[in-house]
């Protein structure tokens, strides 16, 4: 769509700077964005008088540093438009981490479709390649979108369903910690919802309630709301001091990649707050939230028995039995309110908690509430591509063509794994992953031409061979990740742009019954089939394949090894 290009324009951010600001036409009685700097700091905000709020600014002791303001004049923009782009603005310096943002609270509206959104969201590329010739944006566009930074960033913008998951959960927060009552909040979500985002979110809210400062001059009813639980947390602080609160990632890999976040953004947020479920014996929380509890172990079907007896004993007593206590009830009992997201369809593996031992586990709490995000914000084919996913596996769907999302079928295994590095090329955040139907033989080599000097290559499909992921940590951002092949383990919890997976030899398509089968003999994931009976070990594999193709935000590319399966997959996926 085409648009004009909004005018950044520099003043001196003192006195002199101002005057000159009232001259300007837009001065006085405009929508615009502004960033005020300095060499290593910057706030960005936005206001309908920019005059009146440069001279708020100039009052405020913490910007006294800033030397100078730079505003974004554009004849198009309206309310919706300026709340939008200070809200993307905030989220991409943010990424792009050249500054020290004192902004704290990133933003102030909800993600909502206002009239012509693509046109303003259209102009955000051109204003951040002038950011970055005026030496105030380092990194490209592009780039910042594919990072980690970005898509974890707790300057995200929810949209309104994940806004009143956020604000309704807040409120029930300090109502009970105001009460004394042990509490809980269940999100509810597919993956894709955005479930990750809201919780975080929730953390930064309740971290900065003291610490933000914006721009009340003309405050609408989309604000508002904002402004009510920000100072009802505020006020909660004041009387009772700050609030002790961590959030628990089960799995290694993307607890790694958070405290990263955490340790960059600078915003109050901090590693130490990011933690395993082992570690929340060491403190009592005011508030903990959890992601991935699905994910949460048991005590059957784990390779460190020790320790879990251990920390079991440490918050329950000596002498109890770890077969009686999950990780969740750890948690809960840690914690005066708690605060998780839960989808049952991404548990993979034997030892995480099953349904039963999730619900008893609140039989502990007293109060628990439940929030619901339906929203798909991941993948561009939507919550219809999920749910045609569903119908595939459970073999009750009707073929048809997707719209605005890239969902093929390939023959050839390699031309889908060559595919996806050209995409990776185009795009970056492009990767091929697999089920778990072939031995880690390469487990331990330091790199790839080790691994193919010694002939260790993992995966061999139509003569083609192929190596599993050098390491389990951040195999979306490794570089040399796109020269193997990942699996469930390394990929959930993350996006990419476009995902290539390949079936396995452990999972076919019976024509006679019409239903998915399962040959255990072909999966070699141990900690997965540990325990699982020939039905559970069906749904974690499913389940795995599930989530693997849910990946990809512009498409996902699919392969087949068994011959059944893969004409069956091609009703479905067009090849």
């Amino acid at each position: 769509m085409n648009c004009r290009t909004s005018q950044i324009k520099t003043f001196k951010f003192n006195g002199k700077g101002l005057e000159e600001v009232k001259s300007h036409r837009h001065g006085t009685d405009w929508p615009v964005v502004y960033l005020i700097a300095n060499n290593s700091s910057i706030y960005v905000g936005e206001t309908s008088n920019v005059a009146n709020r440069m001279n708020q600014h100039l009052a405020n002791t913490e910007r006294q540093t800033l030397k100078e303001m730079h505003i974004l004049f554009d004849d198009e923009f309206n309310k919706s438009a300026i709340l939008d782009i200070e809200n993307s603005l905030i989220q991409l310096i943010s990424a792009d981490n050249i500054f020290t943002l004192q902004n704290r609270n990133g933003g102030q509206s909800q993600k909502h479709n206002y009239y012509q959104r693509e046109k303003y969201q259209d102009k955000l590329p051109q204003i951040w390649s002038q950011l970055q010739a005026m030496k105030l944006a380092s990194k490209d566009y592009d780039d910042i979108l594919n990072s980690d930074l970005f898509k974890f960033s707790p300057y995200n913008t929810l949209n309104e369903e994940q806004t009143v998951a956020c604000y309704s959960i807040l409120d029930d927060i300090i109502d009970k910690l105001d009460s004394g009552i042990k509490s809980a909040s269940i999100i509810h979500g597919s993956v894709g919802t955005g479930k990750t985002v809201v919780l975080i979110n929730i953390l930064h809210r309740l971290i900065n309630s003291t610490a933000v400062e914006m721009d009340n001059t003309d405050v609408d009813e989309e604000i508002s709301p904002y402004l009510r639980i920000r100072s009802k947390i505020a006020d909660y602080v004041t009387r009772h001091g700050d609030l002790k609160v961590g959030i628990v990632f089960p799995m290694v890999s993307i607890r790694g990649t958070l405290k990263t976040v955490f340790r960059q953004t600078k915003n109050g947020l901090t590693a130490s707050m990011v933690i395993g479920p082992t570690e929340v014996a060491d403190n009592d929380y005011d508030v903990l939230l959890v992601d991935e509890a699905h994910r949460l172990p048991h005590y059957s079907n784990i390779g460190w028995r020790g320790s879990y007896k251990k920390t079991t004993e440490k918050i329950f007593g000596d002498g109890v039995d770890p077969n009686d206590y999950t990780t969740l009830d750890w948690i809960l009992q840690k914690s005066r309110y708690t605060v998780l997201v839960y989808d049952s369809t991404q548990s993979v593996k034997g030892s995480d908690i099953t349904q039963e031992e999730y619900i008893n586990a609140f039989k502990r709490v007293i109060s628990v509430r439940n929030d619901f995000l339906k929203t798909q914000m991941r993948c561009k084919g939507g919550q219809d591509y999920i749910e045609y996913l569903s119908g595939i596996f459970n073999c009750n769907v009707k073929p048809e063509v997707l719209e605005n999302y890239d969902f093929k079928f390939f023959d050839d295994v390699d031309l889908m794994i060559n595919t996806i590095k050209t995409k990776n090329n185009e795009l970056g955040l492009c990767r091929n992953v697999a089920g778990y139907s072939w031995e880690w033989k390469s487990k331990g080599e330091k790199s790839l031409t080790s691994v193919r000097s010694k002939g260790l290559e993992d995966i061999e499909i139509q003569g083609h061979k192929y190596i599993w992921n050098m390491s389990n940590k951040e195999f979306t951002l490794r570089s040399q990740a796109i020269d193997e092949i990942g699996c469930i383990h390394t990929i959930q919890g993350y996006d990419l742009n476009y995902v290539g997976v390949i079936f396995g030899r452990e999972i076919d398509y019976d024509p006679d019954t019409n239903s998915i089968l399962i040959n255990p003999d072909m999966f070699f994931d141990k900690n997965v089939a540990l325990g699982a009976s020939s039905q559970q070990l069906k749904e974690y594999i499913i389940n795995s394949y599930k989530v693997m193709m849910s990946r990809g935000i512009k498409g996902c590319y699919v392969f087949a090894c068994n011959e059944n399966l893969r004409q069956y997959l091609k009703r479905y996926i067009k090849s």
